[in-house]
């Protein structure tokens, strides 16, 4: 189905998208191949002889050398300890439950592809993606892998940008939804524009339900629908990007605060309440995971490059540097 070019306008300018793509583009023209990994430094990283125990991390690396742009694993309590390499190049990815999801650009054809790969990181479906790379997620149970591109315009703050968000089935690789498809609800009465934009995606604990961005008329929604029943309803405004703690209670996202400038904001789902995570004052442009109910983790990408940083969302302790030249993270427990 072709989507009607969309007009919505979204003040400010997106930094980490614009540089991410960047990134990506230089990722994804690197060949890959299989080696066996070993404690040797490589480029400046060391390597670990075997994968890291619970919880670890999944990145994609910007270091240099034989792991630039590769999916590593690194321990999340003890990163120093090194990486360890997978086969897969990615410029979005998530993993949970033995599966996972990686979008990218295939450097002979220049098509976008979604793979989804199990536990081993072998590639057991490739999905055509019909745009650019931006957000990717994977149900708690790994049975769907959400995944948004733009279609039109490489972020968020271009004129008449237009995105795809679709679920696949990670076990035969279909794809069973688009967001655009669902039934939205706002105030009791149907929401319906040409103009709808979602990205996003973050799932629940069951694994049915998720949340995600909706935009029209230049206005972010938060959503929270099913992926069984294709509903979904709006929840309130000024949402983007959310992402859903552990335990489901409470979603961590980003706010505009000023043209090219977003802060992190919490949302506690049982009270509704909201507040500032003021402990990181750099614009952050992300959609963050968690590594577990009292710590958020994301990219920031600057002048350095990219890295992962760990922030605690219930004390004023300063972020820290979690995993340096890295991207994409995602946590698993």
């Amino acid at each position: 189905m072709t989507t009607p070019r969309r007009r919505a306008r979204v003040w400010g300018f997106v930094l980490t998208c614009a540089c991410a793509v960047a990134l990506a583009v230089g990722y994804a023209s690197i060949a890959m191949s299989r080696r066996s990994p070993s404690a040797a430094p490589a480029g400046g990283v060391t390597l670990r002889a075997a994968p890291p125990s619970r919880p670890y991390l999944v990145v994609s690396s910007a270091h240099p050398g034989d792991t630039w742009g590769r999916l590593v694993l690194v321990s999340a309590a003890a990163p120093s300890e090194g990486v360890f390499p997978t086969t897969l190049a990615c410029e979005r990815a998530h993993m949970a439950a033995g599966r996972g999801s990686c979008l990218k650009q295939d450097r002979t054809t220049a098509a976008y592809t979604q793979e989804i790969f199990d536990e081993g990181f072998l590639v057991r479906h490739r999905v055509p993606l019909t745009g650019v790379p931006s957000r990717t997620r994977v149900s708690p149970d790994g049975r769907w892998a959400a995944a948004t591109v733009f279609e039109h315009g490489h972020s968020y703050a271009d004129e008449g940008y237009s995105t795809r968000t679709t679920l696949v089935d990670t076990a035969s690789g279909r794809v069973v939804a688009d967001l655009e498809q669902f039934e939205i609800e706002r105030d009791g009465r149907r929401f319906a524009n040409v103009d709808f934009n979602f990205w996003g995606v973050t799932f629940a604990p069951d694994s049915d339900t998720f949340y995600a961005t909706l935009s029209s008329g230049g206005v972010n929604y938060l959503v929270t629908g099913r992926a069984s029943t294709r509903r979904a309803r709006v929840l309130r405004t000024g949402v983007e990007c959310p992402s859903l703690s552990p335990d489901g209670t409470r979603i961590a996202y980003k706010h505009l605060v000023g043209p090219g400038a977003w802060q992190l904001r919490l949302l506690d789902l049982r009270t509704g309440a909201e507040r500032d995570l003021s402990s990181e004052a750099r614009s952050l442009d992300d959609q963050v995971d968690w590594l577990d109910d009292a710590h958020v983790i994301y990219q920031m990408v600057g002048a350095g490059g990219a890295s992962v940083w760990q922030m605690a969302i219930d004390t004023p302790a300063s972020p820290r540097l979690l995993v340096d030249r890295a991207f994409s993270p995602s946590v698993i427990r």
